[in-house]
């Protein structure tokens, strides 16, 4: 199936979107993430969906033994290979679930990627099997609330405000939603599946975030995006540790 990210409408639409410093990545999504990091010094980390190496170039400034990079977009690796020329980093232009390594990391990190993947208890076994014995993952993900209708439109607003669909919460499938001008395919995965499968494959919750309340959102946002914010957070953060044996 061809990559969503590599329509030439729809990437120059997302990259747009990305570079704004004031998306929901920079204000909502990374500034969380940056407080929860690990220790990135002298650490071999892979960055899951690395995109254009937004991420990579922020670890890069917290002296990493090495960054390996896994990113499905032709478009997204082409942009991320621009940027990494003689440093410490290696990408691979493959899904995560098909990417083979005999290496293992002492850090993960993901992005907003495992709302892509079907299978999310297989995607944690891996997780599992590629982390060092106390090796940590931290991640982000669309928020199970926002993916569980399978109606496209899952904003809906009436005389009350603004407000999500939430039926089909517990029908654990495809999904699609209109963003960008396109529909995008993703997997709706509830709760329970989601901490499960990490505490199933030994990976110790640490923290767990509904993002939309950052210091930043309401330093940078206006009233109606600060208010859209406080009904529905977007994205799920968790930090997890892989059980020392």
């Amino acid at each position: 199936m061809t990559n969503i990210y590599d329509d030439p409408e729809f990437f120059k639409g997302y990259k747009s979107k990305r570079n704004n410093p004031l998306s929901y990545n920079e204000v909502v999504e990374m500034p969380e993430m940056k407080r929860l990091m690990p220790n990135l010094e002298n650490q071999n980390i892979l960055d899951i969906g690395c995109g254009m190496g937004n991420l990579i170039s922020y670890i890069l400034t917290h002296n990493p033994k090495h960054i390996t990079g896994v990113e499905q977009s032709q478009n997204m690796i082409n942009e991320s290979r621009k940027k990494f020329k003689s440093m410490p980093v290696t990408l691979h232009h493959t899904e995560f679930m098909a990417f083979n390594t005999e290496e293992k990391f002492d850090v993960i990190v993901s992005s907003l990627v495992f709302h892509y993947i079907e299978d999310f208890r297989k995607c944690c076994q891996k997780l599992s099997q590629l982390l060092n014995n106390g090796g940590v993952i931290l991640f982000t993900m669309e928020h199970p609330i926002q993916t569980a209708t399978m109606d496209p439109e899952v904003k809906k607003q009436d005389e009350n405000g603004v407000y999500l669909r939430m039926e089909n919460y517990f029908d654990e499938s495809i999904r699609s939603a209109n963003w960008l001008g396109k529909n995008v395919v993703k997997y709706h995965h509830t709760i329970e599946t989601i901490f499960n499968s990490l505490i199933g494959h030994g990976l110790e919750i640490e923290c767990v975030k509904d993002l939309g309340q950052s210091e930043e959102v309401f330093k940078y946002y206006d009233e109606d995006k600060i208010n859209s914010l406080k009904q529905y957070p977007p994205f799920l953060l968790v930090k997890a540790r892989k059980k020392e044996f």
